[in-house]
């Protein structure tokens, strides 16, 4: 992804208002190790606050070195990308861990990539 970032192949689409999850490696493995313990049953491990991509993007690219991702329209975006990627750029909904923050006693880092 980040050298997909560098080469600006990741493009802020149509606004970017789609909203995803991210999760810290090390949160990931202790909530595993957590679910060993618990009722079997399926638990979004992600991190309390989704973000837009428009948001999210242009942070990565700083942090990853890579200019500012471009921005196109849905329609450029359709056919040269795909409605999947549409999808994930324009109308993703972020995941809840409530569930896994309760069962698991999760307790997800922030995000302190985005605030440099």
């Amino acid at each position: 992804m980040g050298e997909q970032v560098r080469q600006r192949q990741v493009p802020v689409i149509g606004g970017g208002r789609g909203v995803w999850n991210f999760v810290h490696i090390e949160d990931a493995a202790a909530a595993t190790a957590a679910a060993l313990e618990c009722a079997p049953g399926i638990y979004n491990i992600v991190n309390n606050e989704p973000i837009q991509q428009h948001i999210w993007l242009p942070a990565f690219a700083r942090v990853a070195g890579a200019p500012r991702p471009l921005e196109i329209t849905e329609e450029e975006a359709l056919t040269r990308l795909g409605p999947d990627t549409v999808y994930y750029a324009t109308r993703l909904r972020g995941a809840s861990n409530e569930k896994a923050k309760q069962e698991l006693h999760f307790r997800p880092r922030a995000l302190e990539w985005l605030c440099e």
